[in-house]
């Protein structure tokens, strides 16, 4: 009974979200309807600066919102249920040991660029870069994996 009241709690609260993004797309459609497509970009992103700042508010109120809950809700359900939450930890082990070994195989060397002379090209930066690319390329080779041995052992069943 109480899991109900949550559940549909929760959909309230996900359709409010929802309908306030859908209001500032709305917002924000209107507003650019005065805008002058003649004038140079600047001027014109000038103009929409206010709803364009809304926007960017709501993403870091929509990030923070998700970090929040892709933290608190795992760490309720290990307390809650600690023999599931000890999964949880290997888990997170896992990746943690994944991206460890991700970042030891990531290089770190400075890329010449023609013409580029921006402040991203330094070796901390690659390091995690190279990281990231390769944490995603081991993700997509187990996840393919996992597919693969969940059919495979379908067939000897």
């Amino acid at each position: 009974m109480k899991n109900r009241y949550l559940i549909k709690l929760g959909e309230y609260f996900f359709i409010g979200l929802l309908a306030i993004s859908v209001l500032l797309t709305v917002i924000f459609y209107i507003n650019s309807g005065k805008i002058n497509t003649n004038d140079p970009a600047l001027k014109q992103i000038a103009d929409l600066g206010s709803i364009l700042d809304l926007f960017f508010y709501w993403a870091y109120i929509l990030a923070a919102l998700a970090v929040i809950l892709a933290v608190g809700l795992p760490l309720i359900n290990i307390i809650s249920n600690p023999k599931s939450g000890l999964k949880t930890l290997i888990s997170v082990a896992i990746i943690a040991v994944m991206l460890f070994v991700a970042y030891q195989f990531a290089d770190g060397t400075i890329m010449d660029i023609a013409g580029y002379k921006g402040p991203d090209n330094i070796p901390s930066r690659l390091k995690m870069t190279d990281m990231g690319i390769f944490s995603m390329y081991a993700m997509i080779v187990a996840a393919v994996g996992v597919v693969l041995y969940a059919e495979i052992s379908k067939l000897f069943k």
